[in-house]
């Protein structure tokens, strides 16, 4: 089984089984993924890499179970937009894995707005679970943040949301309450209150 995960990657890319454990640090401290030789001609195979199922349960005690980490880090220095739809899936998929909860909106800011179009859908599909459709939220926010030129585009998106309070479990709201917060959305408090008014 290892073998086969590795057969089916090829350098540079097939480093990344190699690198093994990370720490829980910021964007900033990422490692520079350029410099092994990863650059846009890698793309879909990092794509296959961060979803690949086979490494995301490979076990824990193994550094290729790291690989998708390096994986999608790597898609969000290269701003792939490409990989937006694919990576999304992973909120649903990994549900349970603090990682893709923790990393992939610092991902999806980084690759910057033009994922807001399918990170709002995203977030307006009550298909998805809940904390789904708030690590679309996060991430978002994190767009707003980090690309002030998106900061009035990104605010009009979860205001949006935000008026369809009732069709949100409280804490979705919560998160959309924060996100605007975060972003100095000050035009938005009118809103806020009549959600709050409303329970």
């Amino acid at each position: 089984m290892e073998g086969e995960r590795k057969a089916g990657y090829q350098p540079p890319v097939a480093r990344l089984l190699t690198m093994g454990e990370s720490e829980r640090i910021s964007p900033e401290q990422w490692p520079d993924y350029h410099e092994l030789g990863i650059g846009p001609e890698q793309i879909p195979d990092l794509i296959q890499m961060a979803t690949d199922e086979a490494l995301n349960e490979a076990s824990s005690e193994s550094p290729e179970v790291w690989a998708p980490v390096h994986a999608w880090r790597a898609l969000g220095q290269l701003r792939a937009v490409e990989a937006v739809e694919p990576l999304l899936e992973l909120f649903d998929k990994l549900q349970d894995d603090d990682w893709v909860h923790e990393e992939l909106p610092e991902v999806f800011g980084m690759i910057g707005p033009a994922a807001l179009s399918l990170l709002a859908a995203y977030s307006a599909d009550l298909s998805h679970l809940d904390f789904s459709r708030i690590g679309a939220i996060r991430s978002m926010e994190k767009i707003g943040k980090r690309w002030p030129d998106a900061r009035s585009e990104t605010i009009a998106i979860l205001e949006e949301r935000l008026k369809r309070f009732e069709e949100n479990e409280p804490h979705v709201n919560g998160f959309l309450v924060v996100a605007l917060v975060e972003l100095g959305a000050k035009e938005a408090a009118p809103l806020i209150k009549r959600a709050f008014a409303q329970g």
